[in-house]
C-alpha cells in the first residue's frame, strides 16, 4: 500500500519530480486528495521547507497520508530531503538527489527510496521532466518517470506523465491534467489519469499548492 500514495517522489499529486526547490527560507504546502472508480482513496498533504546546510540548500518535506484499498485503511506518514545536484539555469539542464522514507503507522511497513530527477528546458515555457530511481521494502523495485510542462498562456499551464516501476506493478501508467496560478504563491491542480500500484483504475485527483 505504501507506494500507490503517490509520495515517494514528492512531486506533489504528479509522480514525476522536477528539479526545483525554493529559496532558503522558503516553504510550501502540497495537499490533494485522489479518487479511484474502484472506490480506492489517498488524501496527502506534504509541508515542505528550504534549510540551508553550510553553503547548501535543501528542502525538508514531511508526508502525511490516508490511504484506502480495497476497502482497507492505512495511516502513512513520510520524511524527504532533497537537493539540487546542477541547477537548470544557466545551462537549460539540471539535476537534483531526493532520498526519502514512508512509513505505514497501520500496518508497521517501511518503504526507503532515491530518486533522479533531470529537468531539461527546451523553452522558456516549456520543460521536459525524466526521473530514476529505486525502492526499497521486502524488495528492491526501479522507479522510472517522464513528463513535461507547458505554460500554453498565462496562469495555465499543462502537464503530461508516463511512470511505472520494476515488479508487480511494471506496467506504465500514464497521467494529465490542468494548473492553473491565480497568483504566484497558489497553484491549483485537477488531474486524471493512473495511479502506480494496486488495479489499473481510473483516477481523479485535485490539489492545492501554497508557497510562503
Amino acid at each position: 500500500m505504501l507506494a500507490s500514495t503517490g509520495a515517494h517522489a514528492a512531486g506533489g499529486p504528479y509522480a514525476v519530480d522536477d528539479v526545483a526547490i525554493g529559496m532558503p527560507g522558503e516553504c510550501q504546502v502540497e495537499s490533494w486528495v485522489s479518487f479511484a472508480r474502484n472506490r480506492d482513496f489517498i488524501g496527502t498533504t506534504q509541508p515542505a521547507c528550504v534549510l540551508k546546510f553550510g553553503s547548501t540548500p535543501v528542502e525538508i518535506t514531511t508526508a502525511l497520508a490516508g490511504v484506502r484499498g480495497d476497502d482497507v485503511w492505512a495511516a502513512v506518514t513520510g520524511l524527504q530531503a532533497k537537493v539540487i545536484l546542477i541547477p537548470v539555469e544557466p545551462r537549460n539542464i539540471g539535476m537534483a538527489l531526493s532520498v526519502g522514507m514512508l512509513v505505514d503507522a497501520t500496518h508497521g511497513e517501511r518503504l526507503t527510496y532515491v530518486n533522479l530527477p533531470v529537468t531539461i528546458k527546451l523553452h522558456d515555457n516549456f520543460r521536459v521532466n525524466v526521473n530514476g530511481g529505486a525502492l526499497w521494502a521486502e524488495d528492491v523495485h526501479f522507479t522510472w518517470g517522464a513528463g513535461f510542462e507547458w505554460e500554453f498562456r498565462q496562469r495555465w499551464t499543462l502537464l503530461a506523465e508516463v511512470f511505472g516501476q520494476s515488479g508487480h506493478a511494471s506496467d506504465a501508467r500514464i497521467q494529465g491534467g490542468l494548473r492553473y496560478t491565480p497568483v504566484k504563491s497558489i497553484d491549483v491542480d485537477v488531474i486524471y489519469g493512473h495511479n502506480i500500484a494496486g488495479e489499473n483504475a481510473h483516477w481523479i485527483t485535485a490539489g492545492l499548492t501554497a508557497r510562503f
